[in-house]
């Protein structure tokens, strides 16, 4: 069932009046609505505006976006960043020079659809992708790319990638959709391009929205130096808007803050961990604040009880029904407590 609401959601929302407990979405760190957050967002629309329409290649430039690059870079451990204004932007810009580049481009699993268009084939499962791939290796042209998602749902990529793992890396470029992992997991929340550097691909580019964990409305993309110095170069780069430089210059200043809502939201996923009956009900990623599960019975007995969470067909009315509770940093204990004492009495 879609519940209309007239705010962005929070800890709770308002369905024909009353309160019920939020557990959907994808506002990890909990800032969109944080005080905090929203106090440096206004300052830096007084100093920046509402909007900056002018090409990044133009004469006239605005030195804050170069400045939350190379922060973002150094925070996440690549050579170099760039920004654009969102997550699906970014995927496309790094596909499409790719593919006029003249490689082949493979998909794993489960990718995002963001990583999805003519060109790119998808393979149904790893034994698949791991013929399509040693066949076009045996080739001996330019180095095929296996697009993936850091965070697959299905348990196949984080923490430990162990589909990707049964692959000959050093002979791929792999294409990595950080969304849902950077600004979460990592030493820092600093996302999954350390843990995808160790296994030895022949390069990396990790690219995804900052507007999940982060709560910044831009796309990014991190790599070597000359690769992001080739997408700079790029029509698709010079001919898009920028992200909002405010939303930049807010990226500059809530390190600490991000930090802040990190911890808590580690509180939070442990506090739920230890206090759940079976845990092995639910699809889950260790370390990830998600807990997927397919029970028709249990999704309406939850919203019975006064919690609302991601319940809805993915990516389009074609795609499977996604059950999916997801914990923040906006959550008190009481509210955590309360989930997994109702999953406890419905699942006993």
């Amino acid at each position: 069932m879609a519940f209309p609401i007239d705010h962005i959601p929070d800890r709770q929302v308002y369905i024909d009046g009353k309160p019920h407990l939020y557990f959907g979405g994808t506002a990890y760190l909990g800032v969109q609505n944080h005080p905090e957050f929203i106090e440096i967002f206004t300052k830096n629309i007084r100093t920046y505006g509402l909007q900056y329409g002018a090409s990044r290649r133009s004469n006239v430039f605005l030195p804050v976006y170069a400045q939350a690059e190379q922060f973002l870079a150094d925070w996440v451990g690549s050579e170099a960043c760039i920004t654009l204004s969102s997550g699906y932007l970014a995927a496309q810009s790094v596909i499409q020079k790719l593919l006029d580049e003249g490689h082949v481009l493979f998909a794993a699993p489960n990718a995002h659809t963001a990583l999805l268009r003519p060109g790119v084939t998808s393979a149904s499962n790893y034994g698949e992708l791991k013929t399509l791939l040693e066949l076009e290796i045996d080739k001996n042209t330019a180095a095929p790319v296996l697009l993936f998602d850091t965070i697959d749902f299905s348990g196949q990529h984080f923490p430990d990638f162990d589909g990707l793992q049964s692959l000959p890396l050093d002979k791929l470029i792999l294409v990595g959709d950080d969304s849902h992992g950077i600004g979460v997991v990592g030493e820092e929340g600093n996302g999954c391009f350390g843990y995808l550097q160790k296994l030895g691909p022949a390069e990396l580019l990790v690219c995804g929205s900052l507007g999940k964990g982060m709560g910044i409305q831009a796309g990014a993309i991190f790599g070597t130096g000359s690769m992001v110095q080739k997408l700079r170069n790029t029509s698709f780069y010079g001919g898009a808007s920028p992200a909002l430089p405010a939303f930049m210059g807010t990226l500059l200043e809530t390190r600490e803050l991000y930090q802040k809502q990190r911890a808590k939201l580690m509180e939070n996923y442990a506090l739920f961990r230890n206090n759940i009956d079976k845990p092995s009900f639910f699809n889950h990623l260790e370390g990830h604040p998600t807990f997927e599960f397919v029970d028709a019975e249990l999704a309406k007995s939850l919203e019975s009880n006064g919690i609302v969470f991601t319940n809805f067909t993915y990516p389009d009315e074609n795609g499977p029904l996604v059950s999916r509770l997801v914990l923040s940093a906006y959550h008190k204990k009481e509210d955590v407590l309360q989930l997994a004492n109702c999953l406890n009495t419905l699942l006993s």
